[in-house]
């Protein structure tokens, strides 16, 4: 069984990236911008790592608008971890709790 990290206060840019990534998504730093209003998610990303979440990357080649070749880091959780890390009811918990309270503000 895997062990579970400390899991964030669901109202930080932390747990707006880790639900994500709870979720299935591949994230990359540009795409948080509009997600999480900050230029910061890769320092996010950082502490959660610090915090042991076992959270993966790989560089992908992009065209900028400006037609220029650049390096991006996508960030994920491999599945066979998921599936695992989603058996914690602690995980389940932070799930439905971050649901709550961003319905909340949404509605």
């Amino acid at each position: 069984m895997i062990h579970v990290p400390k899991l964030p206060s669901v109202n930080t840019h932390k747990a707006s990236i880790l639900y994500l990534l709870l979720k299935g998504h591949r994230i990359k730093n540009k795409e948080m911008w509009g997600h999480i209003d900050t230029g910061y998610s890769a320092s996010r990303i950082s502490e959660l790592r610090s915090d042991l979440w076992l959270i993966d990357d790989i560089s992908l080649r992009e065209v900028t608008k400006e037609k220029k070749t650049v390096v991006v880091k996508q960030y994920f959780i491999k599945s066979i971890h998921l599936s695992e890390i989603l058996r914690d009811q602690n995980v389940l918990d932070f799930i439905a709790k971050y649901e709550a309270v961003h319905m909340r503000k949404a509605g």
